[in-house]
């Protein structure tokens, strides 16, 4: 047993200082690459900012004028040409993002104490519990060593640390359905599941649009014979989700092509679902091959054993990221609202591939009960 512990305590020492440095690497080396933004401070992340500020005590006008200062020189892109166009009343996507209050709120006291530079707290500790989750899935089913091997990609991967370390809510939401992917990897069902999936629906839905993987979610509980979890999932994820969709006052939840007619933007998404998801996979290749190659490895395995549960939620969720970044309607994001997969890509490797080092093979070998 005092072996196995070691074990254990070296495999979560590795992966707190994977996290260290590749959290001090984003934070020294950041930038434009290529066009692409992979600096700290992104547009959107300026209305978290300012709304972070204003609840930490701030005037409205003081937030304000605070972000803008910061974004001056800090930040690499910017849609804003004064303070003013970060008041509430001015700022064309406030009413869109006014529901997305959970991010902006867990930063005051961390903008309390550090500025606008605090935005960047909660993103890392959504890293943390991502990889930490990972951590625990792999000693669970006791391959420590693929699930080191996934974190260090992940933690290598240029595309992932863009987003998980940044003033935006992909991290927070990665870091939402990796508990939720936790949850369902453990199957313990009970009072405290309802409770805490309940939670963890509302919480995303305060985050940002996530109703496509909660229906996912829902689809495959049902096919394990869950149905009454599944209903509770698809009621309260619509409940939820009801407000967000109020506030998209110019249809932005179905944002191909402008101001086009909602049935005929219907008409068109199919045709926006394949454009944009051959941009995804073809701007992952291009700029980032590490995470490309996980991805379609992860896609492999799960197809090769799709009888298991963590192949089926990876395909699953994989696809619900998709038809999300296809609502949307941007081409080129960079995988960013399929984020909430990082999980289920860890999993279904962790589950599906068998190889071990003799390092901890030795460890394991002369464990004492």
């Amino acid at each position: 047993m005092i072996v196995k512990n070691r074990t254990v305590l070296f495999v979560y020492l590795t992966v707190c200082i994977l996290w260290v440095t590749s959290i001090l690497v984003k934070l020294q080396f950041n930038g434009l690459i290529l066009g692409f933004d992979y600096g700290l401070y992104h547009p959107d992340g300026a209305l978290y900012a300012t709304r972070a500020l204003d609840w930490s005590g701030y005037s409205e006008t003081g937030a304000a004028n605070a972000v803008w200062d910061w974004y001056k020189t800090h930040a690499y892109k910017f849609n804003f040409t004064s303070p003013s166009d970060l008041y509430y009343a001015n700022h064309p996507l406030y009413p869109e993002y006014s529901t997305r209050i959970l991010y902006p709120l867990l930063s005051v006291p961390f903008v309390k104490l550090l500025g606008v530079p605090g935005m960047l707290v909660i993103p890392a500790l959504s890293l943390l519990i991502l990889i930490l989750i990972v951590t625990k899935i792999g000693l669970n089913l006791q391959k420590p060593e693929i699930a080191l091997m996934t974190i260090f990609l992940i933690t290598s991967s240029s595309t992932v640390m863009r987003w998980m370390l940044s003033n935006t809510t992909d991290a927070l939401l990665a870091g939402l359905f990796a508990v939720a992917g936790y949850m369902i990897a453990k199957k313990t069902y009970g009072l405290y599941w309802y409770l805490l999936f309940g939670l963890l629906i509302l919480l995303s839905g305060i985050t940002r649009i996530s109703i496509l993987f909660w229906i996912v979610i829902a689809v495959l509980l049902w096919s394990q014979k869950l149905k009454r979890k599944a209903t509770y999932v698809l009621i309260f994820s619509f409940f939820i989700v009801v407000p967000t969709l109020l506030s998209h006052q110019s249809s932005s939840f179905l944002a191909v092509e402008g101001d086009k007619p909602f049935l005929e933007k219907l008409v068109l998404y199919p045709f926006y679902l394949i454009k944009i998801t051959f941009f995804e996979i073809a701007q992952l290749f291009i700029l980032d091959r590490i995470f490309f190659v996980m991805c379609i490895a992860a896609v492999v395995v799960s197809i090769k054993n799709f009888c298991k549960d963590s192949s089926k939620y990876l395909l699953f969720i994989f696809l619900a990221g998709l038809l999300t970044g296809a609502l949307n309607g941007n081409v080129g994001v960079n995988f960013r609202y399929q984020l909430p997969v990082l999980f289920f890509i860890c999993w279904s490797l962790i589950d599906n591939l068998n190889f071990s080092f003799d390092f901890f093979k030795r460890k394991n070998g002369n464990q004492k009960t």
